[in-house]
C-alpha cells in the first residue's frame, strides 16, 4: 500500500468471513459449487531490518529521493491471509479401505487406509480463489509482495486431509451396499450403533460443517428417543 497515509494498528487481528458471492452465476464457471474466504492479518506492518537499504534500492541515492522512499514505503506493508475453503465433488478415486497389509492400531483393530485424489473440478476452484484474491488486494490499491502459487503448484490446493472439518467415511443411504449408515444415521448391519458426528456426510459444503453435525445429531437423538418410546429399539 505504497503511498498510503500510515495508521497504527498495534494489537489489531482480523478473522474475517466473505461468502460465497457467485452462487446464481454458476453457469459462468468451470467447477460446479462455490467456496468463501477467510480473512486473517496483523494490519500494517513495521519496517524490519533491512527496510533502510530497500528503501535505498528504490530510490537508488540519498536526499529527497531516500526520504520519499522511506515514507512512501513505511508501515505500507500489510500482513493480510486470504484463505479459501472450497466445496469438494465427490470422486471415484476418493475412498478409504481396511488396510490390506493388515495394519493394526495399538488396540489390535484393523485401521483405514485412505486415498484421495483431488478432480479438475477443486483445481479450477483453486484457481479462481488465486484471480479473486489477487483482484481484492490491487482493488484495495494494493500490490501482492509474494508470488502467488501457479498450476505447477496445484492453484495452492492444499494436500487432501490437511485442513480440518474432515467429513464423510460413515456415509448415509437407503442401501447396505452403498453406505454404512440409514437416513437416521444408525448403522445397516447393527441395529443399536448410532453415528452422529460428521461421519454420515455424503459431501461437504465450503462452509464449517458444525451446525450441520449438530441439527443431524439432534434430529437422531429425537429419533432413538421415539423409537425407545415405540419399544423398537
Amino acid at each position: 500500500m505504497r503511498g498510503m497515509p500510515p495508521f497504527a494498528t498495534p494489537g489489531y487481528g482480523a478473522h474475517l468471513y466473505i461468502p460465497w458471492w457467485k452462487a446464481d452465476r454458476h453457469n459462468e464457471l468451470d467447477f460446479p459449487l462455490g467456496y468463501h474466504v477467510e480473512v486473517g492479518g496483523g494490519g500494517f506492518a513495521i519496517p524490519a531490518l533491512g527496510f533502510g537499504a530497500q528503501a535505498y534500492q528504490q530510490s537508488q541515492g540519498y536526499g529527497l529521493a531516500m526520504k520519499k522512499a522511506i515514507r512512501d514505503a513505511y508501515g505500507s506493508g500489510i500482513n493480510i491471509n486470504l484463505s479459501g475453503r472450497g466445496s469438494t465433488v465427490p470422486n471415484e478415486n476418493c475412498y478409504c479401505e481396511i488396510d490390506p497389509d493388515g495394519a493394526k492400531d495399538k488396540w489390535g483393530i484393523p485401521v483405514l487406509r485412505f486415498h484421495w485424489k483431488w478432480s479438475d473440478y477443486e483445481r479450477n476452484e483453486a484457481r479462481h480463489m488465486r484471480e479473486s484474491f489477487t483482484a481484492i488486494i490491487e482493488t484495495m490499491g494494493g500490490t501482492p509482495l509474494e508470488p502467488m502459487p501457479g498450476p505447477e503448484e496445484g492453484w495452492g490446493i492444499a494436500t487432501g486431509g490437511e485442513i480440518i472439518h474432515e467429513v464423510g467415511t460413515t456415509r448415509m443411504g437407503t442401501s447396505p451396499r452403498t453406505s454404512v449408515l440409514n437416513q437416521w444415521c444408525q448403522a445397516h448391519d447393527a441395529k443399536n450403533v448410532f453415528v452422529a458426528d460428521a461421519g454420515p456426510f455424503v459431501s461437504n459444503a465450503h462452509k464449517n460443517c458444525t451446525w450441520t453435525i449438530l441439527a443431524l445429531a439432534m434430529r437422531t437423538a429425537e429419533h432413538i428417543a421415539d423409537e425407545r418410546k415405540r419399544g423398537t429399539l
